[in-house]
């Protein structure tokens, strides 16, 4: 199964929802950040941005994105059965997929036109390196979720290979229904009688 351009990139902007929350907290006044904890509903107030319509949506935005990635998960037919051999635990690879994307958003400021600009420019470009090289599924933010990325040696119609999987639970040794989505296989983890 081959995402198409724009249902990959929804699900791509879903994965920057926590970096949406930084950038966003950093945008709040400073004024803010001095006060004391509300403790009473009545006396609380709500803090304010120096761009609260901009780094709002850009929250909403990303959390309605990650809403379709969960929405794609859920939607998946696991239909091809896999048997699993043997598989080993890859975390790395996702922590190495997201670690560029934090530490670029970090110098980002949302009173600048410039660098929302290259933002733009670099998510992007991103974007097209991660829907070329079929990683749009290897999301970061899926890792909170509980799904996790192996390395399995699978066996297939009778064929031997190695793919990497993405799965809801802990798998074992064993049988599996799987969808194949970019050249990964992605399953819930509930094991085949």
């Amino acid at each position: 199964m081959q995402f198409r351009i724009v249902p990959a990139f929804l699900v791509f902007l879903g994965s920057y929802f926590p970096l949406a929350i930084i950038l966003a907290l950093q945008d709040i006044k400073s004024e803010y950040w001095g006060m004391d904890l509300c403790w009473n509903l009545k006396d609380c107030v709500i803090p304010n941005g120096h761009h609260p319509y901009l780094s709002f949506s850009v929250v909403v935005i990303t959390f309605l994105c990650f809403l379709i990635t969960v929405q794609v998960l859920r939607g998946l037919r696991y239909k091809y059965p896999v048997t699993i051999v043997g598989l080993k635990s890859i975390p790395s690879e996702l922590i190495s997929y997201s670690f560029p994307y934090i530490v670029s958003f970090m110098g980002v400021d949302y009173g600048s036109a410039g660098k929302i600009a290259g933002l733009a420019v670099f998510l992007l470009w991103l974007f097209l390196i991660t829907y070329r090289a079929g990683y749009i599924i290897m999301n970061p933010i899926l890792l909170i979720l509980g799904w996790n990325l192996y390395e399995a040696e699978v066996e297939i119609s009778g064929h031997k290979r190695t793919v990497k999987l993405l799965c809801r639970n802990d798998p074992t040794p064993g049988k599996y229904l799987c969808q194949e989505v970019q050249g990964s296989y992605i399953s819930t983890g509930e094991k085949q009688q």
